[in-house]
C-alpha cells in the first residue's frame, strides 16, 4: 500500500474529499527527520498531517514541513509541524559516508543519489576536481571517499554549508583530499585557473551563467558535470547555448551525454550535460 494510500485511509474522518485528494504521495527522509511539502489548502490541518505521518512511522523522529528553497545560498525553509521540537539537525548516512547537515539551513535531495554513485565511477586516480557548489560535500566527500583523486577545491558560498562542509569532511575522514573555499565560486576562477580535470556544477537555474568561470578553471580535456532544471523541448536550446559560450570563451564544447536525474516541477526535469571541454592552444 501506497504512502499516500496509507494517511489517506489514516485521515479520512479528520478531512473532506477534496482535502484527501491533495494528500502528498511521497516524502523524503534524512537521518530521522521527514520532510514533507503541502499544497495551501492543507497548511490549516499540517499538524495533524504530522501526528499521522509520525504514527505510520515510527522510525521517524521528526517532521518538517518544507516550503521552499531560496536565493542563491539555496537555503530551505522548514517548519517542525510534529515530534521532536528542539533541533532540525540530524545525521544522514548513505553508501558509507556520514552527512551532518540542519534541514532548516540546508538542502538535500535524495534524487541526486544515482548521479552521486555515478560521479564515483567516472573519476579517474589522481584527477583535480573543482567543485562550484559544494553544499555540505554531498558529491565533494563521495568522491574522496570512494574514487582516488589527487586534489578536490569544494567551494560554496552558503555559510552554513559550509560550516557543515568541514565537520563532514572530518566525519568522514578526507581532511588531506579535499580544500574548503567559502565564497561565491567566481571569484576563485583566477586563483583555479587551469586547474580541474573534472567540474562539478551542481547548481540547477541559469547555471550558464558560471560557465565562463568553469571553462577558466578547467585544464584542456577537462570533463565538466553542468546541471540545470529545464524542460525538455528546450534541450536543443541549452546545448546550442552552450557551445556558443565556448567559442565566446576560446574552448570547444563537445556534448559527451545528456542524463535526466529527476523531475523538479511539472515538465520540468534536472538534467546534467557532461561537457568534454577542448581549449584553443
Amino acid at each position: 500500500m501506497s504512502f499516500y494510500t496509507k494517511l489517506k485511509n489514516k485521515l479520512s474522518k479528520k478531512l473532506n474529499e477534496k482535502e484527501l485528494k491533495a494528500l502528498p504521495h511521497g516524502y523524503q527522509i534524512i537521518g530521522k527527520i521527514l520532510l514533507i511539502k503541502l499544497k495551501p489548502g492543507l497548511l490549516k490541518h499540517k499538524k495533524i498531517i504530522g501526528e499521522t505521518v509520525l504514527e505510520m512511522l515510527p522510525y521517524v523522529h521528526t517532521v518538517c514541513l518544507i516550503k521552499e528553497i531560496s536565493n542563491v545560498e539555496r537555503k530551505p525553509k522548514a517548519e517542525i509541524i510534529a515530534g521532536c521540537k528542539r533541533s532540525t539537525q540530524t545525521l544522514h548516512k548513505e553508501h558509507g559516508c556520514q552527512f551532518l547537515l540542519d534541514v532548516s539551513k540546508i538542502m538535500w535531495s535524495q534524487g541526486n543519489k544515482e548521479e552521486r554513485i555515478r560521479l564515483v565511477k567516472l573519476v579517474k586516480p589522481k584527477e583535480t576536481i573543482v567543485d562550484m557548489f559544494a553544499g555540505i560535500g554531498y558529491f565533494s566527500i563521495f568522491i574522496a571517499k570512494h574514487s582516488k583523486p589527487r586534489k578536490i577545491y569544494a567551494i560554496d558560498i552558503n555559510p552554513d554549508a559550509i560550516e557543515y562542509l568541514r565537520k563532514n569532511i572530518w566525519l568522514n575522514n578526507v581532511e588531506n583530499k579535499i580544500e574548503v573555499l567559502q565564497g561565491d565560486c567566481r571569484k576563485f576562477a583566477n586563483l583555479l585557473e587551469n586547474t580541474a580535470n573534472r567540474i562539478i556544477m551542481g547548481y540547477l537555474f541559469k547555471t550558464e551563467k558560471f560557465l565562463p568561470y568553469a571553462l577558466k578553471i578547467a585544464k584542456n580535456n577537462a570533463v565538466i558535470h553542468f546541471h540545470r532544471t529545464i524542460k525538455q523541448e528546450e534541450i536543443d536550446k541549452i546545448k546550442e547555448k552552450l557551445i556558443k559560450i565556448g567559442i565566446k570563451n576560446k574552448c570547444k564544447i563537445k556534448i559527451l551525454k545528456i542524463i535526466k536525474v529527476k523531475s523538479y516541477a511539472p515538465k520540468i526535469y534536472h538534467n546534467v550535460f557532461d561537457l568534454k571541454i577542448s581549449k584553443n592552444q
